[in-house]
């Protein structure tokens, strides 16, 4: 018996999944089998980027017994890592002949792209469609196959709680080594789903979910500790809608207080379970922060004393406009989102060791094609965001998208036809962050002579080699070199570009190193760089400067 769990990736507002990322999903999946009484010796796990290189790999996925696949994007993106599952590959997959379920955001519908309306798939060769949870599914899956009975088929509405996730999730960590990227894979950990606003936002999904469900600070640990055993060493506490929100205490109003406490104990707890090199957060709702400033400000103190460098604390902002704001019931005005901006500025606005990373910066996500959206909210968002730079306040990320609409949303029964009717505008918005706002801010949050740790070389751009910290958003480095993929090396920042840095190797070995990557020195010029290659081997970083003072103000990042 073969049971192949085959990701298809999944991208939502609180969980990736494409690599380096490994999704929640498919731990659960292997945990929840684990749990059922299968053995981990006949659960395999592969990815679709691997299913698609070669015809063995799909033979061999093709005779499994059993094949749960999982997929579902409600946030896409570009993806250096991984490209995911498409329409007709799910198609495919279908037609197999074997058992086969499929879960994950899908549920919610499917598409590729922002602007769109999603849409349901053809899956009528699916033995089971999970509606409900696919960790659910299997469970049940993997308790038929214990007790030969009949396999479920049709549409599985199970869910599962919190309470389920702290048992299964430790059982489903071994699977993470057959990840193609392992052991340099970034796991999402989840600490509860469902928010804890009553009144949502227009647009979004976390509403499916209901209200909070906690999981318990022993749980999520014990799950870290079973990764952390297997060989992970980055986690990003991604999966929520709110960090602060975390054990929160309900109120009367539209938002709960921060579990100051709760929240503290929790990364202090993770902290000690290891060597962790990337511990990292996601979404905070900056409408919390607004009202409950103090705890707020606490909480987040407690936040960046126990995460590492270079985290970023995102905000779902969507719009400076107040008619859109009001329209979509959105979470925060300009206003507020600026007093969260400052807050985590004021408390994540140092480095942590000289010349690394900043500890924890702000992050912004724009949301367009919303209701109430009109051609004056463009230039209320520039306004906003030129406001932001003016004050010298450092945003680490800003995030564009445009709105993908579900059924079951309150923007989805308002049947909005026209989601590319300011197409021009969302365009010249674009263009305007890119120009006007990306590359000064990143030469202020990554100015020459940052180092960056543990850069993962992804993918190589023409002559360049491009790579990314296992770290929250992390930036993308541009090596000018062809460097060896899939190796973690350190980086330091050579100039800049609007949405990257060009960068080095750390320490640059002198003696060693191309013309090329010696030319991308700051103030080195070609004929300079030529120079100092003629001139080669230097016996020490004496001789280095006393032949080519020009070196003085880069000296400390050179090897010999």
């Amino acid at each position: 018996m073969k049971v192949t769990i085959l990701d298809g990736y999944v991208d939502e507002p609180t969980c990736l999944g494409v690599p380096p990322y490994i999704s929640t999903y498919v731990r659960y999946v292997a945990g929840a089998l684990v749990a059922a009484g299968i053995s981990k010796e006949t659960i395999d796990y592969t990815t679709i980027d691997e299913y698609r290189k070669s015809n063995e790999k799909m033979l061999e996925v093709a005779e499994s017994d059993i094949i749960i696949l999982i997929s579902g994007l409600t946030v896409p993106g570009r993806y250096l890592g991984g490209t995911p599952i498409t329409a007709k590959e799910i198609e495919e997959i279908g037609k197999l002949p074997c058992y086969k379920a499929i879960g994950g955001p899908i549920k919610f519908g499917f598409a590729m792209r922002g602007g769109t309306y999603a849409k349901k798939l053809n899956l009528e060769n699916y033995d089971l469609i999970s509606e409900g949870d696919i960790e659910a599914a299997a469970y049940v899956i993997g308790k038929s196959l214990k007790g030969k009975g009949e396999l479920p088929k049709g549409t599985f509405k199970g869910l599962r709680r919190a309470k389920d996730i702290d048992i299964i999730s430790p059982l489903g960590a071994f699977i993470v080594k057959k990840h193609p990227y392992y052991p340099n894979v970034i796991c999402e950990i989840e600490t509860y789903r469902g928010c804890e606003r009553r009144n949502r936002c227009s647009y979004c999904t976390e509403i499916f979910y209901g209200s909070p469900d906690f999981r318990t600070i022993d749980g999520i640990v014990n799950e870290v500790k079973a990764l952390y055993l297997e060989g992970v060493k980055h986690f990003r506490i991604g999966r929520q809608p709110n960090i602060l929100g975390y054990l929160s205490e309900p109120t009367t109003g539209g938002f709960s207080k921060p579990n100051v406490e709760a929240i503290r104990k929790l990364f202090k707890s993770l902290r000690d379970v290891g060597n962790i090199k990337t511990l990292h957060i996601d979404n905070i709702n900056a409408g919390t922060i607004v009202a409950f400033p103090t705890e707020s400000e606490l909480a987040l103190t407690e936040i960046a004393r126990y995460d590492t460098e270079g985290d970023v604390a995102a905000f779902g902002f969507e719009s400076a406009d107040p008619v859109v704001i009001k329209a979509n019931n959105l979470k925060v005005d300009a206003e507020g989102l600026r007093k969260a901006i400052r807050l985590v500025n004021r408390i994540g606005g140092f480095k942590e060791r000289e010349n690394g990373l900043y500890k924890l910066l702000p992050g912004i996500n724009f949301l367009f094609g919303l209701a109430g959206e009109r051609a004056e909210t463009f230039k209320i968002n520039m306004d906003f965001l030129k406001s932001i730079l003016d004050e010298g306040l450092l945003i680490r990320r800003i995030n564009i998208r445009q709105v993908m609409t579900f059924p079951g949303t309150k923007l989805w029964y308002e049947k909005r036809k026209k989601l590319k009717k300011y197409r021009k505008e969302f365009e010249k918005f674009k263009n305007f962050v890119k120009e006007e706002i990306d590359l000064p801010m990143i030469k202020r949050v990554f100015p020459v002579g940052t180092i960056i740790k543990d850069v993962l070389l992804e993918a190589h751009d023409g002559d360049n080699t491009l790579g990314r910290q296992l770290a929250t958003y992390p930036i993308l480095v541009r090596f000018p070199e062809k460097m060896e993929l899939q190796r973690l090396i350190d980086a330091v920042v050579a100039n800049h570009r609007e949405r990257s840095v060009i960068a080095l190797p750390y320490p640059l070995k002198i003696n060693q190193a191309s013309l090329k990557l010696i030319s991308f020195i700051p103030g080195v010029s070609k004929k300079l760089a030529s120079d100092i290659v003629l001139k080669r081997p230097f016996k020490d970083k004496i001789e280095l400067l006393s032949l080519f003072p020009q070196l003085e103000g880069f000296a400390k990042f050179l090897e010999i």
